[in-house]
């Protein structure tokens, strides 16, 4: 990497504080930082493996950074990011996202915001601490497979707080939003509403008469499809000896379907979606259900189909390949802000591996491990999203 394109990475970090004493530092910030992030690209999943890719590297790293007196020890980085402000180091994150994404929201794109728990990341058994495991919430582009943003809460229960806190962080209008039944709130409609998203939220137990009342309009649609003219499409996979049917039902809400549903509880709620999931497997068959409330005007029953298939997107192209490539549910690091600021960089090293253009039929597992062998590689990676 040269100068120029190590200013152009540097920059997504301005503004991040240093939270150590001043006048007794042996190693800048941004050496930290930068040789963590390469580090973490280059298969390495702790600070004692980080100061080994550093030290084999180091003359790689002179390049472009100063490090004074050489490479920091793995001590150094573990209490670096212990106690770096997330806040910030999320902000670098957002900047460098909004920068690499300036073309994924906005544009009628598909964002899915769901929940992840790492579950190593809690203090050992029998420690003085009483770190619960790390749980944040994260907003994933459908089409670009891009992390965007993610907000860190206390639990599971309390996705409700960070969900709206999500929202305000993104440029969303044009985009259609997808939330399991956790974010199926009447505040987060309004604030999607007004930042003139559509949204498809699951709609389960947690809203009992309105899941009600959506079960009985789409059972009055199937026996009255004249009347009530739901729009049906119907999608056919198999895989690995599994065959799976899925039939999505949009049904358009107006005076006609008044009756059974208050829209004016819920901004912007145009109509009430269905999929039923024939799946059989092993010569077992089981179906599924689930309900669903759309603002989309048109209620195009496609791009419904597309919105709720795609929200299990996050699951498969960011929370598995961060558990299974990256190491993340079992990384043991716990102290302080330490394991919120390695997150930030895992999801920061994805998005930059999908970034890639000429190698992505490369599984990143082993574009992690390219680096491990050519560290070269790493320029490419950089070098096109600056």
């Amino acid at each position: 990497m040269d100068a120029e394109a190590s200013r152009g990475v540097s920059r997504f970090f301005d503004g991040l504080d240093d939270p150590r004493v001043v006048g007794r530092c042996d190693h800048l910030l941004i050496d930290i930082v930068m040789i963590a992030l390469v580090a973490l690209m280059g298969d390495c999943d702790d600070w004692v493996e980080v100061e080994m890719f550093g030290r084999y590297h180091e003359a790689w790293f002179k390049r472009f950074l100063k490090l004074p007196h050489g490479i920091p020890s793995h001590d150094t980085f573990e209490r670096v990011f212990a106690r770096l402000c997330p806040k910030q180091m999320n902000t670098c994150f957002e900047r460098w996202m909004s920068h690499l994404c300036q073309a994924v929201t906005g544009q009628s794109k598909t964002i899915t915001i769901d929940g992840k728990t790492l579950r190593s990341s809690a203090s050992a058994k029998g420690t003085s601490d009483d770190q619960r495991p790390l749980h944040s919430v994260s907003a994933y582009a459908q089409e670009a497979k891009l992390v965007l943003a993610q907000v860190v809460c206390d639990d599971k229960s309390n996705e409700i707080t960070a969900i709206p806190q999500l929202i305000e962080m993104l440029e969303l209008a044009g985009c259609t939003v997808t939330l399991d039944a956790m974010g199926c709130q009447r505040a987060i409609a309004q604030q999607l509403h007004e930042k003139k998203a559509d949204y498809v939220l699951a709609l389960k137990g947690n809203h009992g008469k309105l899941h009600t009342q959506a079960v009985l309009l789409l059972a009055e649609a199937d026996d009255e499809p004249g009347r009530y003219q739901p729009a049906t499409h119907r999608t056919d996979e198999r895989s690995r000896g599994r065959h799976e049917v899925r039939t999505y039902t949009t049904v358009k809400l107006g005076v006609r379907t008044s009756h059974r549903i208050a829209r004016g509880h819920w901004p912007g709620l145009n109509a009430i979606g269905r999929v039923v999931s024939e799946r059989t497997e092993k010569g077992k068959t089981t179906v599924e259900t689930r309900y669903y409330l759309i603002s989309d005007a048109d209620a195009d029953v496609e791009r419904f189909a597309k919105a709720v298939r795609g929200h299990w997107g996050i699951e498969n192209g960011a929370h598995w390949v961060l558990d299974v490539t990256f190491g993340e549910d079992a990384n043991r690091t716990s102290k302080d802000h330490a394991p919120e600021n390695l997150a930030i960089l895992r999801r920061l090293a994805m998005n930059l591996f999908r970034n890639h253009r000429e190698r992505t039929k490369i599984a990143l597992k082993n574009q992690r491990k390219i680096i491990g062998w050519n560290i070269d590689f790493i320029t490419e990676l950089l070098t096109q999203a600056i």
